[in-house]
């Protein structure tokens, strides 16, 4: 006969407690450990402040989803979007930023290196080999790919996107 086994977890009040058979308790611990692996990352970002996720943004523009104010929102130009970052960037940079905007400009929230290097190309920006500097970024963990139909890969930014994004502004 196998034991009754118990796991409590409380990680500041979102408690939780499950109680069966040691196996039961064990697949059920497993589980569990992407979701505290999740909430780490969520409580590293609130204490960094990092911008709120591109999906925050509303449609009106005047205020995001997390109550903060459209001064961190992305405008709906990419020329003001571009003036926000600083003026010595190298391509990587510009594909990221860029990468950024066309992301916050689709309905489904990723892009493709098409639409990227299009966006690019209508505002002056030659890049060799978007694709190539792309994959860097995914590499860097700067993005990550959601998708892929056929050939076409589609991409995201990360968490580590949006940090290096501040990175990039300007301090003025």
């Amino acid at each position: 006969m196998s034991e009754i086994a118990k796991f409590k977890l409380n990680l500041k009040t979102g408690e939780i407690e499950v109680e069966g058979t040691e196996a039961f308790v064990e697949r059920q611990i497993q589980a569990l450990e992407s979701l505290v692996d999740l909430m780490k990352i969520s409580d590293q970002i609130n204490e960094n402040k990092a911008p709120p996720l591109i999906e925050e943004q509303s449609r009106n523009g005047d205020k995001l989803a997390s109550g903060e104010t459209a001064g961190d929102a992305i405008p709906s130009t990419f020329g003001e979007w571009m003036h926000i970052f600083k003026t010595e960037l190298n391509d990587a940079d510009k594909v990221l930023i860029t990468a950024c905007f066309v992301q916050s400009q689709s309905s489904t929230k990723d892009f493709k290196t098409a639409e990227v290097n299009k966006a690019l190309k209508e505002h002056g920006f030659k890049l060799s080999n978007p694709s190539a500097t792309l994959n860097n970024l995914v590499d860097k963990k700067l993005l990550f790919q959601t998708r892929k139909v056929g050939v076409l890969k589609y991409f995201r930014l990360s968490v580590d996107g949006q940090k290096n994004l501040n990175l990039l502004k300007r301090q003025d």
